[in-house]
């Protein structure tokens, strides 16, 4: 559900870290350095993996958007 909704930007979501009800994602492609990324992942992924896992806690990124020097958005 997640990957093909950004893969239309050049972008792929990745699960790095789970922690007991926590985890951390890492955000690729087009998503790496992309200023619309915090937007993607508080109003996009947060919801979708809330329906999929209700108990889950603290979703996290775990991207090193700094290394991101081109994202791509169209």
């Amino acid at each position: 559900v997640l990957n093909p909704g950004v893969a239309g930007h050049g972008g792929v979501i990745s699960l790095m870290d789970v922690q007991g009800n926590r985890i951390w994602v890492n955000m690729g492609g087009g998503c790496q350095g992309c200023s619309a990324a915090a937007v993607t992942l508080r109003q996009g992924v947060t919801g979708e993996l809330r329906k999929a896992v209700p108990f889950l806690g603290g979703i996290h990124d775990a991207t090193d958007h700094s290394a991101g020097s081109n994202p791509f958005y169209r």
